[in-house]
């Protein structure tokens, strides 16, 4: 596949397969320094020398807008973050924790209340 060709999906499928977690949060650590900077991920990885991310990926990051950079970094967050929650999971019947609305007949009155 030639290097332009590569878009987010090529890049996620090579990261699940060939990374660990460091690796995978380094490169997006990369990513949004580059986007927050107004860099490119190649000047982060030289400025930071993540030695442990291949320099062809680096290659294939240059060649994305930043639309499509936003997009891999977004999917390799997800991928992060489906790695956690696992953990987190409710073993019976694995769901998401989810946030509960409060019920303020619930809450403690507050001392300026009496």
């Amino acid at each position: 596949m030639n290097i332009t060709d590569m878009k987010p999906p090529d890049i996620i499928t090579h990261i699940e397969q060939n990374f660990n977690r460091a690796q995978a949060t380094g490169l997006n650590a990369l990513i949004f320094l580059a986007l927050r900077e107004d860099t490119s991920v190649a000047y982060q990885w030289r400025s930071h020398v993540f030695e442990d991310i291949p320099d062809q990926i680096i290659g294939w990051c240059g060649c994305m807008d930043k639309h499509d950079l936003v997009e891999l970094a977004t999917a390799i967050a997800n991928g992060l973050l489906d790695d956690i929650f696992p953990v987190a999971l409710d073993t019976e019947n694995h769901q998401k924790p989810t946030v509960q609305a409060s019920d303020d007949q619930k809450q403690p009155t507050l001392l300026s209340d009496y």
